[in-house]
């Protein structure tokens, strides 16, 4: 039953502009029905007053209407037109059918939720005046009147109806906030994703190594722990591109840097530099230390193949000093990247002003 009131339109999926006003569609229309039918038997079985029995079944056959023709053509602007002005009119109908009394005009607050949120700022504006003029004209003839007022059930009704409605409505309102609000988090944190990630490797991009590295600094210097830093260039690359393809060159990158991944230790953080070069910031480790990590990657990767390829890496390490900024720290490593590349590759070198100067060969 309820897959009738809720109908899948393939055209409206969910996070589309108009998925909750068809979700509202389907809610009024359910909502109206269902007070609509209960009005029409609490008038006619408890007031007895079959005007209002009248006017309460010709809400309940119209938003069986309206849903049937929803249902069948998906229009969801002419929908919420319809819904709109239903809700509207037989509001107004019914307050002015009794003068605005027995706190009637309550109802008349249901009106601009709706008018809003299915016809927009503009729209909802112009009929929530038009729908409040009429209410305050009502309320202008009873003070010409100046007739006493009396309070009975249908003051009750009037007001236990009313304000069920306004809790269903604005249930359904923070659902639609909260599932809007949930799903911008999920794009965002996509967003943020793409823009600090590495379209090929899935490892972390140059802009977000930038901006790690400078917390990172600013960490150890607070702490005053040990920083160091590695770079790592794949040996011979280019000779894989030119032999194999740059098909098989980007597999190789995208195994290397699954491997690398795997083998850094928790709390190193991996990014690619660039090409075949990738940097791994070690927090809390000094140079000999790095050297070490350093030279165990290197055997690691040298023992394994690579989408059929065997390959070496050459490895530069810097630790941070006291005056360096994260421009002359990536400048010592890669000074010593460039060492180990003019002597003999597949070696770890360290900085070269440094006393832990050490070059490791196979």
């Amino acid at each position: 039953m309820l897959k009738y009131w809720y109908k899948d339109f393939a055209q409206y999926p969910p996070g589309h502009r108009d998925y909750w006003r068809t979700r509202l569609i389907g809610h009024t229309l359910l909502l109206s029905s269902s007070f609509f039918l209960v009005l029409t038997l609490l008038n006619i079985f408890y007031f007895e007053s079959y005007e209002y029995a009248t006017l309460d079944a010709s809400g309940f056959v119209l938003s069986l209407s309206i849903l049937a023709f929803f249902n069948r053509t998906a229009n969801v602007n002419l929908a919420s037109w319809a819904v709109t002005l239903m809700v509207t009119g037989l509001i107004l109908l019914f307050v002015a059918s009794v003068g605005g009394y027995a706190h009637s005009l309550y109802w008349a607050t249901l009106i601009p939720p709706f008018a809003f949120f299915l016809l927009g700022r503009q729209r909802g504006s112009l009929v929530s005046l038009i729908a409040f003029g009429v209410c305050a004209y009502i309320v202008y003839n009873q003070i010409q009147e100046a007739r006493p007022v009396t309070f009975g059930m249908g003051a009750l009704f009037n007001v236990i109806e009313v304000s069920i409605a306004h809790i269903l409505l604005f249930r359904f309102y923070e659902g639609t906030r909260s599932s809007a609000y949930r799903q911008l988090g999920e794009r965002n944190a996509k967003i943020q994703k793409l823009a600090e990630t590495d379209k090929l490797t899935g490892l972390y991009n140059r802009e977000k190594l930038d901006i790690t590295l400078e917390e990172y600094v600013l960490q150890s210097r607070h702490r005053q722990t040990p920083f160091s830093l590695l770079i790592l260039d794949v040996d011979y690359f280019k000779q894989i591109n030119d032999a194999h393809g740059h098909l098989t060159g980007d597999c190789v990158l995208v195994q290397l840097a699954d491997s690398l991944r795997s083998l850094c230790r928790e709390g190193d953080f991996l990014a690619r530099w660039g090409g075949e070069e990738f940097v791994i910031l070690l927090p809390e480790t000094s140079l000999s230390i790095c050297v070490a990590v350093a030279e165990q990657l290197r055997q690691d990767i040298a023992a394994q193949k690579f989408d059929g390829q065997s390959l070496t890496i050459s490895l530069g390490a810097a630790q941070l000093r006291e005056d360096d900024t994260t421009k002359t720290l990536v400048n010592r490593a890669d000074n010593a990247l460039y060492q180990a590349k003019h002597t003999g590759r597949n070696r770890v070198v360290a900085e070269a002003e440094s006393p832990h100067i050490r070059a490791v060969n196979d």
